[in-house]
């Protein structure tokens, strides 16, 4: 994501505030699971879709993301930092 894309997220965020975008990113997540599912059947059309809620899914992570302070979006790279390395530690070892 650019960073004015970031940026606009922000603002979006902001505006409805952190209740509200969690119920909308709850949503859009059910949808990508929906769009995912399709994949799997052949639907047609099912990949523009999936891109679709991906995208979605995308920005309201980045909207959660606007709301934390310096400390919790460190936590929160740590975090993706350990998984990331603990499923390449799997790959590795051949699981």
């Amino acid at each position: 994501m650019t960073a004015l894309q970031k940026e606009q997220c922000a603002k979006i965020a902001q505006h409805y505030g952190e209740g509200p975008q969690l119920l909308i990113l709850q949503e859009e997540c059910a949808e990508l699971i929906q769009a995912a599912s399709k994949i799997r059947r052949d639907a047609p059309g099912a990949y523009e879709h999936f891109i679709d809620e991906l995208a979605d899914v995308s920005i309201m992570i980045q909207e959660m993301v606007s709301f934390m302070d310096d400390d919790e979006r460190t936590k929160l790279h740590k975090k993706i930092n350990e998984k990331i390395n603990r499923q390449l530690e799997r790959i590795a070892k051949g699981v």
